[in-house]
């Protein structure tokens, strides 16, 4: 017969919690493992069954919550990239579009004579293109960084569907084993019952055989006390026979 459970529900669910923090995934056996080793309790593969059932829906939301509080906190932040570089792309283009005229105006001036105030102007524009072209290899690193983040973010939410994926086939493995389990616990207890009544049946037999050799043991010594008594009456009637007669007078 199955033991009787005396672990409660929220102390199952609990133990599931603290074997997935240490990367195991509870199943019946670790269960029963973990709570023999904790205090010797036990209880049915029922009730175990039930509580991870209940683990595994508070489980699978956990995991969802997760993946949903990431997803909120890096939508604002690639949003405000992706903005961030369109404003500076623009900056650094209307930046470069005024340089590309004040060179046209100081290779104009350079036609006109102004060769001094040229040379000036065209090192200053020297200058500013380099701080420009600096500006822009520092948000394509930025961009480089944000892409790099999101690829990890990525690969982290890969592993935990592929980590799901495991943990639900385990899952089935174990309710699968379970069911087996059930089965061969029913098959024995059938074996069990048919194993009772052949005792019962047996002691049965051996009381009314008991009750049987005792009424012959009764029997056997009545019929020897008879006899014993009849041989008794026919010796007394054998010595009456064998006295002498009285001589006459």
């Amino acid at each position: 017969m199955a033991r009787k459970a005396n672990i409660a529900k929220e102390e199952i669910i609990e133990a599931c919690w603290r074997l997935i923090e240490t990367n195991t995934f509870p199943n019946i056996p670790r269960l029963s493992e973990y709570f023999k080793e904790l205090d010797g309790r036990g209880c049915s593969n029922t009730t175990l069954l039930n509580a991870i059932n209940d683990w595994e829906e508070d489980y699978r939301e956990h995991q969802e919550t997760e993946l949903k509080d990431i997803t909120e906190q890096l939508t604002p932040t690639f949003k405000r990239f992706e903005r961030d570089v369109i404003q500076q792309l623009s900056v650094l283009l209307d930046e470069k579009i005024q340089a590309n005229e004040h060179q046209l105006a100081l290779k104009k001036d350079a036609i006109e004579g102004r060769d001094n105030s040229l040379a000036d102007a065209y090192i200053r524009s020297e200058q500013q293109l380099e701080e420009t072209q600096a500006l822009l290899d520092s948000v394509q690193q930025s961009e480089q960084d944000l892409l790099h983040q999101n690829q990890q973010i990525t690969q982290r939410y890969e592993d935990t569907l592929s980590r799901t994926r495991v943990l639900e086939s385990e899952l089935d493995d174990n309710k699968r084993q379970l069911r087996e389990a059930d089965t061969k616990l029913n098959q024995a207890q059938v074996d069990l019952a048919k194993q009772d009544q052949q005792i019962k049946m047996l002691t049965e037999t051996l009381k009314t055989t008991q009750q049987q050799l005792a009424n012959l043991a009764h029997q056997t010594q009545s019929q020897h006390e008879q006899m014993l008594s009849n041989a008794l009456a026919e010796i007394k009637e054998l010595s009456k026979s064998l006295k002498p007669n009285k001589p006459d007078a």
